[in-house]
């Protein structure tokens, strides 16, 4: 499933961007509120984009997001990662032993099997997100349409990614227990992000993003409007 983070001056401005990129109809996009945004004073100051998660089946896009790569496409994506990684690398000095690669749903995913993989890794996996920005931007270079690159270290994410959905589960069992909202530590925004995704299904809350910088974070609270499921 077609799946984009969109910014706009409004809410509804992403959206739009958001279904007009994925070329599908608005009745057939999902739509997660990540961020509200805000005007900042006088309209200028302090002013924060609005950003949305929009996504849709593949058989109802028709729009760049929706592009089918061939082959040689993901070949040459997968091979320009883990040749840029491993350059990156051996420009730090780290030694690894080996660079795995895979591709799925316009994401290449690289992992580093290496004997410093705390130090690729850093604090709260800065360094690893810090490693993943610069390579996404370069992989991303003179290409037809964005894809992702998720880089990884000795199971790294995978592990944080199932933490987070651990304490996801916690915070909506205590909102739906007390009624409270629930704030989780400031976090990146790819946890952010992975907590959001996570959380997007749930009828009974909705998560939202709040704070500045590296004092961001995710919170939760009952949902507005109570939806019976279907």
């Amino acid at each position: 499933m077609p799946e984009i983070e969109v910014k706009g001056k409004t809410i509804e401005e992403a959206i739009i961007k958001g279904i007009q990129l994925l070329g599908c109809e608005r009745k057939d996009a999902e739509i997660k509120v990540l961020d509200e945004g805000a005007n900042g004073l006088f309209g200028l100051m302090g002013a924060k984009p609005a950003v949305v998660l929009v996504s849709a089946d593949s058989s109802k896009c028709s729009g760049s997001a929706a592009l089918n790569e061939t082959e040689a496409d993901i070949k040459k994506f997968r091979a320009k990662t883990e040749t840029v990684l491993a350059e990156i690398l051996q420009k730090m000095g780290v030694p690894f032993n080996r660079l795995d690669s895979s591709y799925e749903n316009k994401t290449v995913t690289a992992q580093i099997q290496t004997d410093k993989g705390s130090f690729i890794i850093g604090k709260n996996g800065q360094t690893l997100d810090a490693l993943e920005y610069i390579i996404q931007i370069i992989v991303n270079e003179n290409l037809p349409y964005k894809i992702k690159v998720n880089i990884d270290c000795e199971n790294y994410r995978i592990k944080q990614t199932e933490k987070l959905k651990i304490l996801a589960d916690k915070a909506v069992e205590y909102v739906i227990r007390t009624g409270k909202i629930y704030r989780f530590e400031p976090m990146s925004a790819k946890e952010r992000k992975i907590i959001h995704t996570y959380l997007k299904d749930n009828l009974k809350i909705d998560s939202f993003s709040e704070g500045e910088g590296p004092l961001r974070k995710v919170g939760v609270k009952p949902a507005k409007t109570l939806r019976a499921e279907v």
